[in-house]
């Protein structure tokens, strides 16, 4: 294994954190067409890309001059990190951050194929061509720079994560929230629809009674037919009054529903919209729908 001091091996997790966001960063902002500031922090780290750098690391060297054993263990072990950390993150945070649903041989959308063959490859390549160079960056830094860095980046790194996981946080309960006012204006929907057919049912029903009773007075009575008449279009009015009614009290919750969705939406704090914009693959099994619509809000390139 590489004899490091933990110093270095805390400067090494930052270099790759920071390499690990170099290359994600690009290759998503090639994606959107725009620049993405890939990841879950707010800097310009990907802490899975340090961890699992370190990781493969100490994989890599005991299997030196074994490139297929390499390139296995480097696949299998950063794969089932990737995946632990995908769990444990949407269990805290109800979103799903990366998002593999759409390639083939995926598995929960956690982890994919595709995924664990760039795995291995970086495990070769990262022993091989990336980390001889960092390594004697590392090991000529005198003590008191080395001490320096790690102290800032350190400092900053926490400060990163902290305000991050408040802000993952904050945006699981306001998803929550959200989902709530969606099932309660789907409930107005269905409501409304439930309340125009009843009332139509039943404004079907007393014209045909009116119907029957007017044919009955006419057949006992020819001179109650006027009067008969006007009581039929008076209970029609009155339907038609009470559905309206109705109809204007549901339009009207509904409307309050989705003028509060939208008010909540916009008042997304700006840490909350470089979330969303930092992963546009997220996705949320309990929350996708609203999820989905808020990343719409923060993109003006997704609503039209």
């Amino acid at each position: 294994m590489y004899d490091y001091s933990f110093l270095q091996w805390m400067l090494i997790f930052y270099i790759y954190c920071f390499l690990g966001w170099c290359f994600e960063s690009t290759v998503v902002s090639v994606q959107q067409r725009r620049f993405v500031n890939r990841g879950f922090l707010r800097g310009p780290m990907l802490p899975i890309y340090g961890f699992g750098a370190t990781m493969l690391l100490h994989i890599a060297l005991p299997l030196a001059g074994y490139p297929v054993w390499m390139f296995l263990a480097s696949m299998l072990s950063a794969t089932a990190f990737e995946y632990v950390v995908g769990v444990v993150m949407e269990k805290l945070f109800k979103v799903k951050y990366w998002d593999y649903s759409t390639h083939r041989f995926q598995f929960q959308g956690r982890i994919c194929l595709q995924s664990s063959v760039c795995w291995g490859a970086m495990g070769l390549f990262l022993s091989n061509f990336i980390h001889p160079p960092i390594e004697k960056l590392i090991i000529a830094m005198p003590f008191w720079l080395l001490l320096t860095l790690v102290i800032l980046l350190s400092g900053s790194f926490a400060s990163d994560v902290g305000v991050s996981v408040r802000t993952a946080l904050d945006l699981a309960r306001v998803l929550e929230e959200m989902d709530k006012l969606r099932e309660q204006a789907d409930e107005v929907r269905r409501e409304l629809s439930r309340t125009a057919f009843v009332k139509l049912t039943n404004l079907s029903y007393r014209v045909d009674e009116a119907r029957g009773e007017w044919s009955e007075r006419v057949g006992d009575a020819k001179e109650q037919l006027s009067d008969v008449k006007d009581q039929l279009y008076d209970k029609v009015d009155d339907a038609k009054e009470q559905l309206s009614d109705a109809k204007e009290q549901l339009l009207d919750r509904l409307d309050d529903l989705q003028s509060r969705f939208e008010q909540a939406a916009g008042a997304l704090k700006n840490t909350r919209k470089s979330l969303l914009r930092g992963n546009p693959s997220a996705r949320s099994e309990k929350y996708d729908a609203v999820l989905q619509k808020l990343k719409r809000h923060v993109d003006p390139r997704k609503r039209g």
